[in-house]
């Protein structure tokens, strides 16, 4: 029996009518996530031997969670905006029903997944402006703004300033002034921004820290702030960062807003991270028939 977890608001509701279609053919139960409901409390508390989850991110990572406490087979129906973690397994992100059939004839991949004082993530966990920034409501739909709007408050010194400590690797070099630390489960291609949800692999049972900010001796505020704004949508940031089993990140309070998969939580200081080699068992569909072409190219 396969229990499916409907976020109807994920993605605009786009492709909320087809999925429970879908649901109700198959027999499924649904539960959906209402206002003010948690989907990991509906997953939690549902008999099952599949989670089926269609959301976004934040929903994807809930569900994910209690799938990893129950050592349940979880599939991935891709509904939100930007999809990052379905990407990297591979999923069709442009047809969520073609994760359907893995219900029933799916393979199974244990992937890893991060956590910090005991919360799963499965894509990433921010402190700082990258965290607020990603909270924000117009920033799927107005990307470019609202980095814009929020690096710029970063630079200039709005919001909170903070303490942290933390221990590097060797060799690392820290920027003068750290806007965001984020830790993602496991690594981004290289030249690519943290944000932008390219990872080769979700097996490697490593995670990567990131300290990304700015060099103080790159000349005016102004040039800083478009040269930062430039590189940080272009995929090339200027960022310290390194693989690691496990990572400690002290603070100079109590508690402190962190970003776990675009959601905002609050947590107890210090923050430790450690990866959780395989930990999920995501069932995908079955590969297709590859198919050999010929091509011309101009060399």
């Amino acid at each position: 029996m396969a229990t499916l977890i409907l976020n109807p608001w994920s993605g605009g509701g786009k492709c909320q009518p087809a999925v429970r279609v879908a649901a109700e053919r198959c027999g499924w139960v649904i539960r959906e996530v209402g206002p003010g409901a948690d989907p990991a409390g509906l997953a939690a508390s549902s008999d099952t031997d599949v989670l089926v989850v269609a959301g976004g991110d934040g929903t994807v990572s809930a569900v994910a969670a209690v799938a990893v406490e129950r050592d349940l087979p979880l599939v991935v129906l891709p509904c939100g905006t930007l999809n990052h973690f379905a990407a990297d397994a591979g999923l069709d992100c442009t047809d969520p029903l073609t994760g359907v059939a893995a219900v029933e004839n799916g393979t199974e991949l244990r992937v890893d997944v991060g956590s910090v004082n005991g919360r799963v993530f499965i894509n990433n966990a921010s402190i700082g402006f990258y965290s607020s920034m990603v909270q924000d409501p117009q920033y799927r739909s107005r990307r470019v703004a609202v980095t814009s709007r929020y690096l710029r408050r970063a630079i200039r010194g709005g919001g909170t300033t903070m303490t942290v400590w933390l221990t590097l690797a060797p060799r690392v070099v820290v920027p003068d002034h750290v806007l965001t630390i984020l830790v993602s489960n496991n690594a981004y291609s290289p030249g690519v921004a943290p944000g932008a949800a390219l990872r080769p692999r979700l097996d490697e049972a490593v995670l990567w820290v990131h300290l990304l900010g700015l060099d103080e001796r790159r000349g005016p505020l102004v040039w800083r702030f478009a040269q930062t704004l430039v590189t940080l949508l272009s995929g090339r940031s200027q960022v310290a960062a390194w693989p690691t089993r496990e990572q400690t990140v002290g603070f100079d309070r109590a508690r402190v807003r962190v970003g776990l998969d675009g959601e905002a939580v609050e947590l107890t200081t210090p923050l430790r991270f450690s990866s959780r080699p395989g930990a999920l068992r995501l069932r995908i569909p079955n590969a297709v028939e590859t198919r050999e072409v010929r091509i011309e190219m101009q060399a």
